[in-house]
């Protein structure tokens, strides 16, 4: 995993090269707690999902999250074919892995739209909701996901973007890019 600053040398790079290296889609994320990673660590990955999800402190958290932009992680989602699927949850048996107890052992699906460019969610009946910017995704709900979408497992949030939108802010980011 890396951080939008190390990404920062990028900029400079093509937007295929940059799509062909890191995929379609990113999932950006404020770094874990290390303490969180250290208690899933240790065995909470088995264990039961902690009801502890604060709805009420989602956009307050967003900010924060764009303020400190350069320190955020960045999950790169490389699709192979139309209809493909990503597991996101709390075990290292998910494609990707959140270790933070209020994300559930298996808490959602990411499934791939090659005709639209973008993934479509689905709650996997988790314990503290999934949340697309803010309102709570219904039960057995698949909806597609949008380019500059907010993403919530539990209290854990991501900032969905295309890496054609990823790559843009890198190079707005860096003095003397040139523009595409």
């Amino acid at each position: 995993m890396v951080s939008v600053k190390q990404l920062r040398p990028f900029a400079g790079a093509s937007l295929e090269s940059f799509r062909a290296a890191s995929g379609s889609v990113a999932l950006i994320q404020q770094p874990v707690e290390a303490a969180f990673k250290s208690v899933v660590a240790s065995g909470m990955a088995g264990m039961r999902t902690v009801g502890m999800a604060h709805r009420s402190r989602m956009g307050e958290r967003l900010l924060a999250m764009l303020r400190d932009f350069d320190n955020l992680e960045v999950h790169f989602l490389q699709p192979n074919q139309d209809g493909e699927e990503f597991t996101v949850g709390r075990t290292d048996a998910c494609d990707l892995m959140v270790p933070e107890p209020s994300v559930s052992q298996h808490h959602a699906t990411l499934r791939w739209n090659a005709g639209a460019g973008d993934f479509s969610v689905r709650d996997a009946q988790s314990m503290n909701g999934t949340f697309i910017n803010g309102a709570p995704l219904g039960f057995k709900a698949q909806v597609m996901l949008h380019d500059g979408a907010t993403l919530a497992f539990g209290d854990v949030q991501f900032l969905y973007l295309r890496a054609e939108t990823l790559h843009q802010h890198l190079r707005l980011a860096v003095p003397g890019t040139p523009a595409p």
